[in-house]
């Protein structure tokens, strides 16, 4: 399968995902098998230590590429439950990282989500894993958490469904 990028139109400031947050990371995402990635290289202005990536800034890779594997592959939204991380190797600033997640588990209201971060040039070298816990809320509650009423949560759903079946 020919990676393909995933349409964003939500329309907030997310600081992951946002292209409109100019503080923000501005992640973008591309559909895999079962699940999708994202590269990026993280500024030195969001270490913790001098040259590495705060574990901050880690989770919330971690976090967008889940939530963005849940739209991609199930066309939903979710919230997470919980989230279990392991830091396993320093992720250094400004080097280019592959960011991954993908579905390991997954039953009607309830998904799990397996997401790694690795150096985009030796991607067999695993840096950190997260394992995260999805809860997929019913129609009312996830309007009212995302403030938007059904038919623009249909409209975001349609728009990064766009051309999924092309490889």
């Amino acid at each position: 399968m020919t990676p393909q990028e995933i349409p964003n139109p939500w329309p907030g400031h997310c600081f992951g995902c946002s292209p409109r947050n100019v503080h923000g990371l501005q992640l973008r995402f591309w559909r895999s098998e079962g699940g999708c990635f994202t590269t990026c290289a993280i500024p030195d202005h969001l270490c913790g230590w001098d040259g590495l990536v705060h574990g901050g800034i880690i989770a919330t890779l971690l976090d967008e590429i889940s939530g963005w594997t849940l739209i991609s592959q199930l066309g939903k939204l979710g919230v997470t439950g919980k989230f279990t991380i392991r830091y396993i190797k320093p992720v250094h600033t400004n080097t280019e990282l592959r960011v991954r997640g993908e579905i390991s588990k997954q039953n009607r209201n309830l998904v799990v989500i397996r997401s790694t971060i690795h150096a985009a040039d030796n991607e067999e070298q695993l840096l950190v894993e997260g394992e995260s816990k999805w809860i997929l809320p019913e129609a009312d509650k996830l309007e009212a958490l995302t403030g938007m009423d059904a038919a623009r949560l249909q409209q975001f759903f349609d728009q990064t469904a766009q051309d999924k079946e092309v490889s």
